[in-house]
């Protein structure tokens, strides 16, 4: 279990329209995180390219009570279960509950993906030891829970992202400029968002989260229908978040469409490279491991970076 850069976590899929006929937002996270943990320790790779982010190889000087037997029992090698203060991060989850996130063609919205991303990454960073908190926005600051690790943390977290947002509007500007001064201690920033918005009013305040020493992850949520555009008859759409409608053929329009789409989440890919921010393009339809796999190697990367500058 050396340290490397190489993440190389195998690929176990859970399906997200099955895991969101689960009513529970508690009891889907927790399915999620049980079933991606069990996929890695079956993994043929494990105890070579995966590091197991509870365990730590065993070496000279650790004390032998620590060891975890049934680990050796299944790898044939000694490990030990890692002490918090090496273990601990303090993670942010920011979820984007804006009108646009209200949209969905799979039976279920991109808020509901995004929720359900939002809970299960703080199951899975808070079973690991770390700090979660969560704050949730639209077009202003709508929910918050401090990163913290206590007892009932989760509930709290569960509570907070099913809250019905109190407007339909967007202005991330805004939000990222309110949100900034409430993430007081340094760590990794997650934030969930259809980024449906100018690339210069997110630059600035990503660019401040950056400079105070926050780690940064974007998932951008979007549904199949966004990315592919695949309509084919005259449809009315409607802007979810002013009420607007249009008729428009789509045949018409698809050729514009995805220039312009593509072309935005270019600028954005490309300001989230400048800035040394990891950037996924998720859709509705993957399954949830995708995105815990990326997650998971981000956090990996980061506690070598920390070990090497520590």
């Amino acid at each position: 279990m050396s340290d490397t850069a190489t993440v190389d976590i195998p690929e176990h899929r859970i399906d997200a329209a099955t895991l969101l006929r689960i009513k529970s937002m508690d009891m889907r996270a927790r399915v999620i995180v049980e079933g991606f943990m069990q996929g890695l320790h079956r993994s043929p790779n494990h105890g070579s390219s995966v590091e197991f982010s509870e365990y730590r190889e065993y070496t000279a000087g650790d004390d032998p009570r620590f060891l975890d037997w049934k680990l050796y029992a299944r790898s044939d090698k000694y490990c030990i279960k890692k002490f918090q203060a090496e273990n601990n991060l303090s993670a942010y989850m920011l979820v984007d509950l804006s009108g646009s996130m209200f949209y969905g063609t799979l039976g279920y919205t991109k808020a509901d993906y995004a929720n359900t991303l939002a809970a299960t990454f703080s199951q899975f960073l808070f079973s690991q030891s770390d700090a979660v908190g969560l704050v949730t926005f639209t077009d202003r600051v709508q929910e918050i829970v401090p990163a913290i690790r206590k007892r009932g943390q989760m509930h709290s977290i569960i509570v907070g992202l099913a809250k019905s947002p109190k407007s339909n509007t967007t202005d991330i500007r805004t939000s990222l400029n309110e949100i900034a001064p409430l993430l007081k201690r340094k760590g990794v920033v997650v934030l969930f968002s259809d980024l449906l918005a100018p690339v210069d009013d997110i630059k600035g305040q990503l660019g401040y989260l950056r400079s105070v020493g926050h780690d940064i992850v974007i998932f951008n949520v979007l549904d199949p229908a966004e990315i592919e555009f695949h309509f084919d008859q005259l449809s009315r759409f409607e802007d979810l978040e002013t009420g607007q409608k249009m008729f428009l053929d789509p045949a018409a329009a698809r050729d514009a469409y995805l220039r312009k789409f593509n072309a935005h989440f270019a600028d954005i890919e490309q300001l989230c490279k400048n800035m040394a921010i990891d950037f996924f393009q998720v859709s509705t339809a993957d399954p949830f491991d995708k995105p815990l796999r990326h997650l998971l190697s981000q956090r990996m990367r980061l506690r070598m970076t920390r070990r090497r500058h520590g």
